[in-house]
Parts: structure tokens; sequence; C-alpha cells
């Protein structure tokens, strides 16, 4: 009955993660061809990056907010167990939510201004708004998070300290001998990005915490 039950959660997970794929895929899809294509220079991999960064963490942080919202449907494609679950980690999770959505925000806030499209005063004052409010949030979250919760934090930011390291070191080496052209930093900020998304995917798998 174990394997059994291991089995069936295994395939539940999988089914929720290609599902997550299928709706981003989606987004990402109606995202550039509505907006992307219009206001952003999309030819520029600097750009291009940012924009799927800020997407990936934009959908992130919606899709958790939406599970809140709705907690029987939430239960459904959110990692938890049930909607009961959802509406005890309520507290926690309105705050990742909000601190995802932000730095969707910011990322696709920059990748609009770089063509121009938003005027620097407003880019300016849309990306202090957000900064601003992930710091708020950061203060505010820290009395309300568990000692798991902080652990993943601290060992997802260590993780990518190391992969952000390496990762710079071969660009450095194959950059100063003219192999590919110095990353940009739009590009910089939104690679760490990527990584801190993927280190937390990697020490929440190593805890066990993607399958239920």
């Amino acid at each position: 009955m174990n394997a059994a039950v291991q089995k069936k959660t295994m395939w539940t997970s999988i089914g929720r993660m290609f599902a997550g794929a299928l709706v981003g895929g989606i987004a990402t899809f109606l995202f550039l061809e509505f907006v992307g294509e219009r206001f952003m220079d999309l030819d520029n991999g600097a750009v291009m990056l940012t924009v799927m960064a800020g997407l990936v963490y934009a959908l992130i942080g919606l899709s958790v907010a939406f599970g809140l919202l709705a907690p029987r449907a939430g239960a459904r494609f959110l990692n938890v167990e049930d909607a009961d679950e959802l509406r005890e980690e309520g507290p926690k999770l309105k705050i990742a939510a909000a601190a995802s959505v932000l730095m969707g925000a910011f990322l696709l806030v920059l990748g609009l201004s770089s063509s121009g499209s938003l005027g620097r005063e407003l880019a300016l004052i849309l990306l202090a708004l957000c900064l601003v409010g992930s710091i708020v949030l950061r203060f505010i979250g820290r009395t309300r998070t568990d000692e798991l919760t902080r652990q993943i934090s601290l060992e997802s930011s260590a993780l990518t300290l190391q992969l952000a390291l390496l990762a710079a070191a071969a660009w450095a080496a194959l950059a100063q001998l003219d192999y590919v052209e110095w990353i940009s930093p739009l590009g910089l900020l939104s690679g760490f990005a990527l990584l801190q998304l993927f280190a937390v995917f990697v020490i929440c798998a190593r805890k066990g915490l993607l399958l239920r």
C-alpha cells in the first residue's frame, strides 16, 4: 500500500509540474505576442533573459496567490496536502507570493525600460516601489517564517553564490580571451535571479519537499 501511495503521489507531482509548465508556456506566448514584440527589444539576449526571469517569478507568485484565494482549487495544483494546509500556511505564503510578484514586476519593468517604452522617470518610480516593497516584505517575513524555511533560504543563498561564482569565472575567462562578449548588467541580474530560483528548487528537492 505504501508503495502504491508513493507512486500515486509521484505521478500527481509530475502532473502538477507539467500543468504548471503548460500554463507558463501559454502565458509566456501571450505576453510576448501582445506585449513583448511591441514594447521590448527581444532581439537583445539580455532583455529576453530578463523578460523570461520576470515572467517566471510573476507567474509563480500569481499561482500561489490564486491558490490562497481559492484553497480547494489551489490544493490541486500547488504542492500541498490539502486546502487546510494552504489556509494554515497562508500568512507565510502571502508574503512569499507578494515578494515573487514584486521581483517579477521589477525584472519586467527593466525589460520594458531598456527599449525606452517607459519614460525614465516612470521606470525609476516603478523600480523603486518594487524594491521598497520587497524590503518591507523581507522584514515582515522574518517574524512569520519557521526554522525549515529559514534553513532553505540560507542554503539556497549559499548555493546561488557558489553557482554564480563558477559561472562568472567561466564567463570572465572566455570573455577575456575574446571567445564571448562581456555580459551586460541586465543579463547579470536576471541570471542571478534565475540561479536563485534554481537553487531553491535544488535545496527543496534535497529535503524531499517536492514530493508529498
